[in-house]
């Protein structure tokens, strides 16, 4: 682990404390991954994007090219609404059968 140290003339060298840990703030962007090299306009200048690269739209609805490799260690697909169908569903069918074994008890 890294630690941060600060050194005074009169003192030796004594840790001062823990450097803080940091994590990116979980946003959503959407992306594409390009087929073709495109040229983008961005507040920074023109970026290109080759293909196997992906193009971001951020939340502010800007876009720009993001190298395929920094853009799969970064960012981690979001589940869709297919998801969320699968999860209703399995609650749904493990409810149908708690109540179908309620029923079963109370008539025996």
């Amino acid at each position: 682990m890294n630690y941060y140290r600060v050194v005074k003339k009169e003192k030796s060298n004594k840790e001062v404390g823990k450097m803080a840990r940091y994590r990116r703030k979980p946003i959503v962007i959407e992306a594409v991954k390009i087929t073709r090299t495109i040229t983008i306009e961005t507040a920074e200048g023109s970026m290109v994007g080759r293909p196997g690269d992906y193009l971001i739209t951020d939340t502010n609805g800007e876009q720009y090219p993001c190298n395929a490799e920094t853009f799969e260690k970064t960012y981690e697909r979001v589940k869709d609404g297919k998801d969320i169908t699968t999860f209703i569903k399995r609650a749904l069918r493990k409810a149908k059968r708690k109540s179908k074994e309620l029923f079963v008890k109370t008539q025996g």
